[in-house]
């Protein structure tokens, strides 16, 4: 068993081990599998856009369905974001 190797994998980790009310799984292994149905599923997707600020799709969670793969989208999805604004040259 390996463990998380990101800091989104760690916290979508944890959120599992929360919701699904487990010690230690496998970050390979399948949410339903490993118990989870819809109404966690969707559980998890509200703890996760409250810890992270970014939303996703509960259709892109059952196609993800494994830890990396959720952290990998969401890593995706926060690099889409606008950055800070920056102030232009004589704005100050």
């Amino acid at each position: 068993m390996t463990g998380p190797s990101t800091p989104t994998e760690e916290l979508v980790a944890q959120v599992w081990r929360e919701l699904l009310e487990l010690n230690t799984f496998d970050l390979d292994e399948d949410f339903f599998e490993l118990g989870g149905h819809s109404m966690v599923a969707v559980q998890v997707l509200y703890e996760l856009e409250q810890r992270t600020g970014i939303p996703l799709e509960l259709a892109s969670f059952f196609d993800l369905a494994t830890v990396p793969q959720v952290a990998a989208e969401l890593d995706r999805l926060r690099a889409q974001q606008p950055g800070p604004a920056t102030v232009a040259e004589g704005e100050l």
